[in-house]
């Protein structure tokens, strides 16, 4: 399912997983193809900080991929308030391109108290990409709720808080659940929530994660979409 005829964007968190090897990369591939095999299966990944902020190479990711594959890179909070580091965080994101179909912005306390800074790198950001806020145990003032609605930013959904309206504020609707606990009635229940963001103008994304992720959910996330 391609970015342009989504209903919802399954993936999952990270695709470097060790215990994947025989379960879905074959053993003998190469680690340098696993890009490629998981983009052929899937049509996105939640990228980790520590998987592309150091990588040196971010530029054949490109040459990696299945033409329809799409990106979402995360941004920690200590780099979000460092201006020299998020300048060189947002130079690596414009490597990609259209290729990285949005950032995640991790907001903890720390980043509330320099608001001003949190406010001017969301604005440089999304001038080039969407972003979504992950809340890190804070609250949000009402100042700071306006600028997000005023820039039409979404708040990515973890799958446990009941507000999800805040999900589908713009164009970009993250969920990103560990679900490797999840019964068949407790997954089929964030399918329909990452199902209801899904819009003509809103893209959906459904990113699962775990410890590694598992592939079993994710395959019976798509079996939900597809007879919902």
């Amino acid at each position: 399912m391609s970015v342009d005829t989504h209903r919802v964007l399954m993936g999952t968190c990270g695709w470097k997983h060790q215990v994947w090897i025989n379960d879905f990369y074959d053993e003998d591939l190469p680690e340098d193809w696993q890009l490629g095999f998981y983009s052929n299966e899937f049509p996105v990944v939640y990228v980790p900080a520590s998987d592309w902020m150091d990588e040196p190479n971010l530029d054949e990711w490109k040459n990696e991929i299945a033409e329809t594959f799409r990106f979402i890179l995360e941004i920690p909070a200590d780099v979000i308030q460092d201006p020299q580091h998020f300048s060189a965080a947002l130079t690596k994101v414009k490597i990609l391109g259209n290729l990285c179909l949005g950032l995640v912005f991790h907001v903890n306390q720390v980043a509330m108290q320099n608001v001003k800074i949190l406010v001017k790198h969301l604005q440089l950001a999304t001038s080039y990409v969407p972003v979504c806020i992950a809340k890190q145990d804070v609250s949000f003032t009402e100042e700071f709720n306006a600028v997000l609605a005023e820039n039409n930013i979404s708040e990515v959904w973890n799958g446990q808080s009941a507000d999800t309206e805040s999900l589908k504020r713009g164009s970009l609707a993250i969920s990103h659940v560990f679900a490797n606990d999840l019964n068949m009635k407790e997954l089929r229940k964030v399918v329909d929530v990452a199902l209801s963001a899904s819009s003509e103008n809103c893209i959906s994304v459904l990113c699962l994660d775990g410890n590694p992720p598992s592939l079993e959910k994710l395959r019976n996330a798509e079996t939900i979409l597809n007879l919902l």
